[in-house]
């Protein structure tokens, strides 16, 4: 069951709230691909808010093509799959287009109106230097609560967008900012997991800084061992958030099975992690723990990262809206 939620009290609006929350659910897996969210009128009731609220966050995020409405039918997720249409069917084609194709047809063209060679050359040459920004012109920052997180995922990152990433743990990043000054115009976005989007924009405050939600999962790999193991498998779950335990063992049923035996903890119990790793057959830990975890567990037990693969729709769309950003700059 989804508990909805705002803090009243907050300076931060509830629409962004809400936007928030929602992204932070579709990235943990507590909404899932398809399925539908509250109707306006009725979050809005929920909630105590006005409903104008409510539709603002729902176009918000329709914007960034997370959900899309059906008029009559309502209004529905549209990650991790691909198979949908609106402005996921859009953005696939965008990255699915043949580059070399598209150009030979813009060159066929211009010969076939009388331009020479020559010319058709000078005139590619001048379109490719105006569409190739210096990389250490822009760049975009990459935070987490996790350092191996950061460093992994900042890696990935980079060799996506083409455009520096600086990896940044959550504590820090408000000093990094801080820091930026005249340099925050060359910052293009601050890319965070929906773990931590509550957190960073509490970071930002007010300032016009663009922020982007990588969604993390369960790797195939992972959840094909996993789920290969006997169902007798003792399972233990630490984590650092109360409030996200719930959420995370309902994800690990969903990915493993309703019948799995799992125990969970926070990681500062010491008493129940020390529990738990002397009587499970497998570790199951967040990014945050990770670190700290692998360390303290005996050798034989085995641990894994549940949120070790970024989803590759998410990706596109983070990259799609970087690479418009540059390119709005040029024009």
């Amino acid at each position: 069951m989804i508990k909805w939620f705002l803090d009243k009290s907050s300076k931060i609006p509830l629409y962004l709230q809400l936007k928030d929350l929602i992204k932070y659910y579709i990235s943990t897996g507590a909404i899932k691909d398809s399925e539908q969210l509250p109707g306006v009128i009725a979050l809005s009731k929920e909630l105590d808010i006005n409903f104008e609220t409510v539709r603002k966050a729902y176009k918000e995020l329709e914007k960034e093509g997370l959900i899309f409405t059906r008029r009559g039918k309502g209004t529905f997720v549209i990650l991790p799959s691909a198979s949908l249409s609106g402005s996921r069917e859009r953005l696939a084609s965008e990255f699915q287009a043949d580059p070399k194709k598209e150009l030979r047809h813009a060159i066929k063209r211009l010969l076939r109106e009388g331009k020479k060679q020559e010319d058709v050359r000078i005139l590619v040459d001048e379109v490719l230097k105006e569409a190739s920004p210096e990389p250490t012109d822009f760049f975009v920052i990459f935070t987490e609560c996790s350092e191996f997180q950061v460093k992994e995922i900042s890696k990935a990152l980079e060799e996506r967008l083409r455009v520096n990433v600086k990896p940044v743990v959550v504590a820090n990043l408000k000093t990094e900012i801080d820091s930026l000054v005249d340099q925050e115009y060359k910052l293009l976005a601050i890319v965070t997991t929906g773990f931590h989007l509550n957190e960073v924009r509490k970071i930002i405050d007010d300032r016009p800084v663009d922020i982007q939600i990588l969604i993390t999962q369960m790797s195939p790999e992972t959840r094909f061992r996993l789920s290969s193991l006997s169902r007798d498998t003792k399972f233990g779950f630490i984590c650092r958030d109360e409030d996200s335990i719930s959420v995370y063992t309902d994800m690990l049923k969903t990915e493993l099975g309703e019948d799995i035996k799992i125990s969970s903890c926070l990681i500062a119990d010491e008493a129940m992690v020390d529990a738990i790793l002397q009587t499970v057959d497998v570790l199951l830990v967040t990014p945050s723990a990770y670190e700290v975890i692998k360390s303290r567990t005996p050798g034989r037990l085995p641990v894994f990262n549940v949120f070790d693969s970024i989803d590759p729709m998410s990706l596109q769309i983070v990259q799609a809206h970087i690479s418009q950003k540059i390119e709005a700059s040029f024009t």
